[in-house]
């Protein structure tokens, strides 16, 4: 009788100090999960692509020299999964972007976004491998200042379309869901 007792007054204690262990304490591989933002899907475009640095294989260049062509600037982290879905859609479409005077930027972003991850070449090898071999594609990584002009809200996933004259005509992420975007550029500069 007084076990039964003891149970009553103890187990309804020691259950609500679990719960609130399990509450309070996140597990261990919340810390691990690897998360962040994407792109809003149609921002409002900035004013002029602002001249800013990155690397492609160690080498710097420098988003200016691309000035008087159209050019897709897309910032990816390589552990994001949308990236790797980005990648294959426009390896699917690399006949109309090479049949166009795009110039397609991809970069990892500034320390793959805080998380570790592959590298450009293995990512871009192991989810769209005729990409590294298509001189419509360059890639590369962000430096920090590019991140910093570029990516300000550490987006994992972001894009601009800029206009030869410098113009940022659209900020999207997720080429795979948003490839029609991408598509109505091109076809407007082979008109102009």
């Amino acid at each position: 009788m007084l076990q039964k007792t003891l149970m009553k007054l103890v187990l309804p204690t020691l259950s609500a100090v679990l719960i609130t262990l399990a509450v309070a304490a996140p597990p261990v591989w919340a810390d691990q999960a690897q998360h962040g933002s994407m792109a809003p899907m149609n921002a409002p475009a900035h004013e002029h692509a602002a001249a800013a640095p990155f690397l492609v294989h160690g080498r710097t260049m420098n988003l200016q020299s691309f000035k008087g062509q159209p050019v897709m600037l897309w910032q990816v982290a390589t552990w994001c999964p949308s990236c790797a879905v980005g990648l294959k859609t426009l390896a699917q479409n690399r006949a109309l972007i090479d049949g166009s005077k795009l110039k397609v930027i991809v970069l990892q972003d500034y320390e793959n976004g805080g998380y570790p991850g592959v590298d450009m070449e293995k990512f871009t090898a192991e989810n769209a491998p005729a990409l590294l071999h298509d001189s419509h594609f360059i890639i590369g990584e962000d430096t920090k200042e590019l991140y910093s002009r570029y990516n300000p809200h550490r987006y994992v996933d972001v894009y601009y379309l800029i206009e030869p004259n410098g113009h940022v005509a659209l900020t999207a992420s997720a080429p795979s869901m948003s490839f029609d975007k991408i598509k109505q550029f091109i076809q407007q500069g082979k008109t102009k």
